[in-house]
This record gives structure tokens, sequence and C-alpha cells, in this order.
């Protein structure tokens, strides 16, 4: 039989040892404890040391963690507060372009020029960009052509302003978007108008 053979006898003595965790384990007697570990008092064949961590270490958590978990059941954290009924409402992003007048621009692909923005108009369908929302809010405006006035518009020279209205649907909510747009900038001032209130 070699020394190697699973079946030959353990007849080493060990040594229960134990960290500052309070976690126990089985050391060679012969040999010196491990780093942070220290002699637990008990020592004998595998199977004796085994049995005697099996009583005393009745719960395997370390200690750090049964103090914090003790101390957590003495001093429950306390609850969250109650959502206050008077703090005001988030605005939707359709309130918040109803209310007074916001910073646009035309939204043109591929560049912004007068002359893709008067094939818009030719085509009754403009894209606006509020450009103070987060990230943009680029909103396509099927124009109400008796409501809008490009009568101080040169397309051509790229001067005076054209106002825009038109209707569409953003967060399911029918909305009219009225726009002022500088040609020379293609910018201006916009706002939105809640369909029921326009």
């Amino acid at each position: 039989m070699s020394w190697s053979d699973p079946d030959r006898e353990d007849t080493t003595i060990y040594k229960v040892v134990v960290n500052h965790e309070e976690q126990y384990s089985i050391w060679p007697e012969y040999k010196e404890n491990p780093l942070g570990w220290t002699d637990a008092g008990k020592s004998g064949p595998k199977a004796d040391c085994l049995a005697y961590i099996k009583e005393v270490w009745t719960d395997m958590r370390p200690l750090s963690l049964r103090k914090k978990m003790e101390e957590l059941a003495k001093n429950p954290p306390p609850p969250p507060p109650a959502p206050d009924p008077n703090r005001p409402k988030e605005k939707s992003l359709v309130e918040r372009l109803c209310e007074g007048d916001h910073p646009v621009e035309a939204g043109l692909r591929p560049e912004r020029t007068t002359a893709l923005l008067k094939e818009a108009i030719d085509r009754n369908y403009v894209h606006i960009k509020f450009t103070d929302t987060k990230g943009g809010t680029e909103l396509g405006v099927r124009l109400d052509r008796d409501s809008c006035n490009f009568g101080g518009a040169d397309f051509e020279s790229g001067t005076g302003t054209v106002h825009i209205e038109g209707g569409l649907t953003l967060d399911y909510v029918k909305v009219k978007c009225v726009a002022d747009l500088d040609l020379s900038t293609l910018e201006g001032r916009g706002h939105l108008v809640q369909a029921s209130a326009a």
C-alpha cells in the first residue's frame, strides 16, 4: 500500500484552529499555524477534530457579518419616508413645451439650409426641434397652411421670418406646434398648444 493510497488510514494528529472571524478548520499538529489562525484547544485524529468543529461551529457566518446583522436587528434602519402628497408632480414633456416660448430650430437633413426648409414647407411637413429639452426634442409638424405666414420670408436670400403652425401627436396627446423661425439662422422660438385648448 503506497503513501498516496486513498484507502490508507490517516494517522496524522490534527488540531482545530480558528481565525479572527471565528471560522474553524483543522491543521496538522506538527505544522506551524497558518497566518491569522490560532489554536482552538482541541487536537486528535481527523474525525474527532471534525466532530468537535461540527459541535462548536453552529453559525458559519463570519463574526463581522454576525455582528452587523445583530446591530441591524437592534437598530433597524428607519423606514423610507412616505411620499409627500404636497410635492408637485413632475410635468410631462407636453406640459413643459406648452408653457411659455422655447428655443427651436428647423430640423433639416443632411444640413440646415433655407432651400431645404422651403422644400419641407412645400411638402406641408416640417421638422421643428425644441433644443432646451434633454437631448433635444424633434417633432414632425403637418402644416396648417391657413395659420402659417410666409409673407415676410425671402428664401432665396435667406432673410426674414416664417410663422409655422401645424398639428402632431406627442406622447399620445394631440397638440399644435407654433414656431417663428429667422431664416438667417433657421432658429427661433416656439411652443405647443394642446388640441383641446387650441
